[in-house]
């Protein structure tokens, strides 16, 4: 019987070994899993009670007390840490310390996800091996909407639905799918997986138009001058870019959600004036960029500015605050960490950079229907300077030169003018029918510089976010407006060969040998 019973714990070890080995050698066991590890460890723990006596008669009584006292702490502690996982599990809090926050979720993604008002689902076709890091991060963009779905497929296992939307490696393969529109991306980065959410979700895709036949920045141009990066990004955000020549078409096409005029180089000519004019005040939308006036004046554009209640001089802003040189640019590169309250730069946490930028600011003035306010703001170490010939040593004028912190752009609204006062009996009732309608508002950003859209400064910091949020804004798109998820950064630390010899002494050597030290030191004081 003895000998019975000494054999009921390493049978028990056995089953539960054997079922082990078994499950993952991919056969088939005659029952769950579960059933076989609960079998073993009855077996184990029933050879424990049985032994019973025995095993405190050889221990002794004190140290099976002491031995008891200790097995109750390690199990309340076990308890406690289980109990604080299982509330973490539930109540997910995590902190992101790195540099551009690489691991958490941008602003857009949340406006996105959270706005959701149809069902969603991705079906993610992955390796089970490697499916850990595309879960982590598809729960937590679950955790924002309960109408995101999300379907986890093995392709290797599951060949048919691989084969149903052909879905062939390399892996994953997500796609997106909502009321019959479908994306498909060959990555699971916050940056595609958010640009797939808005393709499916957005009706139609609306026009930006560029300006163009008076030397604005080329919408097509890969140069560091030029718009390409503009227009890519457009595009990742759903809209269409179009070129436009206004002296052509003699008004801006219908198609336009947005006109996009930036810096031209020449003075715009009348025509084009009243049809850009004509289009705001019609309820159309524009950007509009006014380089300084360094190669001559611009006097229509800055006239239709002035209509606008935007007052802008002839100058050249200089930055001396020393944050441009952190970055590697000089004072003619004002950085922007200010930003009056506007949906355009709500929550706006980033620095934009601007280069031979002239000041723009909100008028002082009232203009009928107009409503206009600052959007960017230089540091109080600035200064507007009014010599544009730039002689050297640049240096503060204080009776020519408008003293900082600058304002480099402004956001204004146009409204319809009210109906005349004291209309005619014949028209009251004509007029009150028209106060009924809802009255269009124009829009208009106005920036005293280009280059922070150029393919040169648009990967700055905030610049591309600035961009792309003053074209949502104008273009109504409200879920648009935010800080838009990043690739991260390559980030490497370079070590020299002295650095990299010390490092490997520390984790070898010094670290390994301070505790030998302890443990030898502490067998000493207790032999």
């Amino acid at each position: 019987m003895k000998r019975l019973i000494d054999l009921l714990a390493p049978l028990g070890l056995l089953v539960i070994i054997g079922a082990q080995m078994w499950s993952r050698a991919g056969k088939t066991l005659p029952g769950k899993p579960e059933y076989f590890w609960i079998a073993g460890g009855a077996l184990v723990l029933l050879n424990v009670l049985l032994r019973g006596p025995a095993i405190a008669a050889a221990i002794g009584r004190r140290q099976l007390r002491y031995g008891g006292n200790t097995f109750v702490l390690v199990a309340v502690v076990i308890a406690i840490l289980a109990a604080v996982n299982w509330i973490v599990y539930r109540n997910t809090k995590r902190w992101d310390l790195t540099q551009n926050q690489r691991y958490s979720l941008s602003d857009q993604t949340k406006k996105v996800v959270s706005g959701l008002k149809d069902d969603v689902k991705i079906t993610y076709f992955q390796r089970s091996a490697a499916l850990a890091q595309g879960q982590d991060r598809l729960k937590e963009y679950q955790a924002l909407s309960p109408r995101l779905k999300v379907e986890y497929v093995d392709p290797i296992q599951h060949p048919g639905k691989a084969q149903e939307f052909d879905a062939k490696g390399p892996w994953p393969i997500l796609i997106v799918e909502r009321s019959g529109q479908r994306e498909r991306i060959s990555n699971d980065s916050e940056q595609d997986l958010t640009n797939a959410l808005i393709k499916v979700t957005r009706e139609g895709r609306k026009t930006i138009c560029f300006a163009a036949g008076e030397g604005e920045r080329d919408m097509d141009d890969s140069g560091d001058r030029g718009f390409s990066g503009a227009k890519a990004a457009l595009g990742r955000n759903q809209y269409e870019a179009k070129k436009v020549v206004l002296l052509q078409e003699k008004s801006v096409p219908k198609e336009c959600t947005v006109l996009l005029v930036p810096a031209p180089e020449k003075d715009l000519l009348a025509p084009v004036v009243d049809a850009i004019r004509a289009y705001v005040k019609a309820g159309g939308k524009a950007f509009v960029m006014a380089e300084p006036e360094l190669d001559g004046g611009t006097p229509n554009l800055t006239a239709l500015l002035k209509e606008w209640k935007v007052d802008s001089r002839a100058d050249v802003v200089v930055d001396v605050s020393g944050i441009g040189q952190l970055f590697g640019t000089g004072p003619l590169t004002p950085i922007v960490a200010q930003y009056p309250y506007h949906e355009i730069t709500k929550d706006f946490r980033v620095m934009t950079a601007f280069h031979t930028a002239r000041s723009l600011q909100a008028g002082t003035g009232d203009v009928e229907g107009v409503f206009a306010q600052n959007l960017l703001e230089t540091s109080a170490q600035s200064w507007a300077e009014s010599d544009l010939k730039l002689r050297e040593p640049i240096e503060m004028n204080a009776d020519k030169d408008q003293r900082g912190p600058v304002a480099l752009g402004v956001a204004l609204t146009v409204r319809p003018p009210s109906p005349s006062a004291s209309p005619s009996a014949e028209t009251e009732g004509e007029e009150e029918k028209k106060d009924d309608k809802p009255k269009v508002e124009g829009r208009v950003v106005a920036v005293g510089d280009a280059d922070f859209a150029s393919n040169a400064l648009l990967g700055f910091q905030g610049n591309q976010d600035f961009f792309l949020n003053a074209v949502a804004w104008l273009a109504e798109d409200v879920d648009l407006i935010s800080i838009r998820p990043r690739e991260p950064e390559d980030q490497r630390l370079g070590l020299t060969q002295g650095q990299a010899q010390n490092v490997t002494l520390f984790a070898l050597l010094l670290l390994p040998g301070i505790f030998v030290v302890m443990g030898v030191a502490t067998w000493w004081r207790r032999r």
